[in-house]
């Protein structure tokens, strides 16, 4: 079971994070404050990275923060969807690099 956390302070900014039951185990990923520009797409970026990391055989705990900041790239895009270049792109949002490369 999977709950995306989302509390919105305004327009422009979420406090985005997770909660993911799996097997008996709980893993939360922290609330962290994001820029949003368009919040269409950000759920559906969450669950597409989420399930992008079970099928690649990750563990639950690293397939929730890849799909947190799937769903939170979405946010920041003015389409619907994110097309991250590669996976370090994608953890360097997690890790809260401002400076990704794209």
């Amino acid at each position: 079971m999977l709950q995306p956390l989302r509390q919105v302070v305004n327009a422009n900014e979420h406090i985005w994070g997770a909660i993911l039951l799996s097997s008996g185990n709980v893993y939360v990923a922290s609330p962290k404050s994001i820029h949003v520009l368009d919040r269409i797409g950000g759920g559906d970026g969450f669950v597409g990275g989420l399930l992008y990391g079970l099928n690649k055989g990750w563990e639950p705990e690293k397939a929730m923060q890849f799909g947190w900041s799937t769903g939170a790239m979405a946010t920041t895009m003015i389409y619907d969807y994110a097309l991250p270049a590669s996976e370090e792109q994608v953890w360097s949002v997690w890790e809260g690099n401002a400076r990704v490369k794209r």
